[in-house]
């Protein structure tokens, strides 16, 4: 029950902004929610652990073509509604990890998912969209 109730106050609060580091005003306002000055292994080894949470590639979020090398992407374009839906996404999990009722060690981080308790793997799990009810109970051998 208390995860419902993470949940939903998490839901009810997408609207609050994350805290930004200083001097990322503009790039905050832009959208963008990651710090400007992120190093570029960091930010892929994050965009790994999404592509992976759940089960897609870089053109899901990204304006690119399949195939082509990474750097014919326009990374920068917010064109695509799946990259609006993964900020709001990253502004949840990253207010449930902040969560005093949420067990285990009080950590959160926007930018190294290892130092997170929830995750998007943590609903999705390898898949686009996550399950919504517990899969059917495996058949009893016989015997």
């Amino acid at each position: 029950m208390k995860a419902y109730m993470l949940l939903a106050l998490g839901l009810s609060g997408l609207g609050v902004a994350v805290a930004a580091h200083p001097g990322e005003a503009a790039h905050q306002e832009a959208g963008n929610i990651l710090p400007a000055d992120m190093e570029r292994g960091a930010r892929f080894e994050l965009m790994k652990h999404f592509a992976q949470s759940l089960g897609v590639r870089c053109t899901y979020c990204h304006v690119g073509e399949e195939g082509q090398p990474l750097s014919t992407y326009d990374f920068a374009s917010d064109a695509k509604p799946a990259k609006r839906r993964a900020r709001e996404m990253m502004k949840l999990t990253h207010m449930l990890n902040q969560h005093p009722d949420l067990p285990g060690e009080d950590r959160s981080s926007l930018t190294d998912m290892s130092q997170n308790r929830v995750t998007c793997y943590t609903c999705h799990r390898g898949q686009l969209i996550p399950a919504s009810q517990l899969p059917p109970p495996e058949p009893k051998p016989e015997g």
